[in-house]
C-alpha cells in the first residue's frame, strides 16, 4: 500500500514538473510578415514568408510537439520537432519560424506557406492538437509591412511599419515612473529625502544589529565565566576600565605596533655591594682626627 502512494506522488511530481518545464500556454504569436519582399532573410538567405513567436512568462518555456497550423479543420498541419535545445524559448524572448513550405530544411521551416493576396489565419495549438494557446488573423499588407502587436502581451494588433523579427516591437526608450517622479519633484527635494532615508535607516538598524550583537556577545561570556567559576553570573561584576587605563594601553599598543621608543646612548648599572658595612654610613669617616703629638 505504501509503495502504491509513493508511486502516486512521484508520477504528481513528475507531471508537475513536465507541466512547468514546458509552460508552452504562455506562448503567443507575436508578429507576422506574409509578403517578404526586401526584409528578413532566413539562413539559406531567401526572404519568405515567417511567423514570431514569444515567450511572454519568466520561466523557460518549452514548444517542442505543440502545432502550427493556417487550417482550423487541420491542427495538427506541423508539428514542432521534439530534442531541439532551440525549441525552449528563454523568457521574454522570440523565435521565428518560416513559412515557407520546406520542412525538410529543419525545425523552423513550415510545411505550409502563407499566401500574399490573401487574408490568412494562423493557429498555434499545445501537443495534444485539440487545445487553442493563441491565433491571429492577418490581412492583406504591403510588402514588407509585418502585422503585430503594439507591445509584447497586449492584445491590441496593428500594421508594423518598423519591422522586429527577434526582438521587442517597441523599444521603451524612457522609463514612465521616473518620469512621473520627475514631474512630480522637479527640483529633486523628495528624491533627496528619501536617499537621506534610506541612508539613516540603514545606520539605524546597523547600530541596532550592532548593539544587540555586543549585548548578546556580553551576556554569554559572562555565563561561560561564572559557569567555569562555578558562581551565578548575577555574581559577577563588571568592572569598568578608566579612560587612562584605555589611553595607556593604546599608546603602548601604538607604539608596539610602529615600533616607537627613545634610543639609549648610555646604561646606568648598578651592582649589590658585598661589603658587610656601607661607606657611605660609616662614622669614622665623619669624624675629625686627632693631631698626631710626637
Amino acid at each position: 500500500m505504501r509503495t502504491k502512494h509513493l508511486l502516486l506522488i512521484l508520477s504528481l511530481l513528475l507531471a508537475v514538473v513536465s507541466a512547468n518545464a514546458q509552460n508552452a500556454d504562455r506562448v503567443r504569436i507575436n508578429e507576422v510578415m506574409v509578403n517578404n519582399a526586401s526584409g528578413y532573410v532566413d539562413e539559406y538567405g531567401q526572404r519568405v514568408p515567417w511567423i514570431e513567436l514569444f515567450n511572454g512568462s519568466y520561466n523557460t518555456a518549452n514548444i517542442e510537439g505543440c502545432y502550427l497550423s493556417n487550417d482550423l479543420n487541420n491542427p495538427r498541419m506541423y508539428m514542432i520537432p521534439k530534442g531541439d535545445k532551440l525549441t525552449e524559448i528563454e523568457k521574454r524572448q522570440h523565435v521565428v519560424f518560416f513559412a515557407d513550405g520546406k520542412e525538410q530544411r529543419g525545425t523552423f521551416h513550415l510545411n505550409f506557406t502563407l499566401d500574399s493576396l490573401t487574408e490568412n489565419t494562423i493557429y498555434f495549438f499545445e501537443s495534444n492538437g485539440r487545445t487553442l494557446i493563441d491565433s491571429v488573423h492577418v490581412p492583406v499588407m504591403k510588402a514588407d509591412l509585418s502585422w503585430g502587436h503594439a507591445i509584447e502581451g497586449e492584445t491590441a494588433w496593428q500594421v508594423m511599419q518598423r519591422v522586429t523579427p527577434k526582438a521587442n516591437n517597441k523599444t521603451l526608450d524612457t522609463n514612465e515612473k521616473m518620469e512621473k517622479f520627475a514631474h512630480n519633484d522637479p527640483i529633486g527635494i523628495g528624491m533627496s529625502l528619501t536617499a537621506m532615508g534610506v541612508v539613516f535607516s540603514v545606520l539605524l538598524l546597523l547600530f541596532l544589529f550592532f548593539k544587540a550583537f555586543t549585548r548578546t556577545s556580553v551576556r554569554m561570556a559572562t555565563k561561560r565565566t561564572a559557569r567555569l567559576k562555578g558562581v551565578k553570573p548575577a555574581d559577577i561584576i563588571d568592572q569598568e576600565i578608566s579612560g587612562e587605563v584605555l589611553a595607556a594601553i593604546s599608546a603602548a599598543l601604538y607604539e608596539l605596533d610602529n615600533d616607537v621608543h627613545d634610543i639609549e646612548d648610555m646604561v646606568l648599572t648598578i651592582s649589590r655591594t658585598r661589603r658587610a658595612y656601607s661607606p657611605w654610613s660609616s662614622k669614622i669617616y665623619g669624624l675629625r682626627q686627632s693631631p698626631d703629638r710626637k
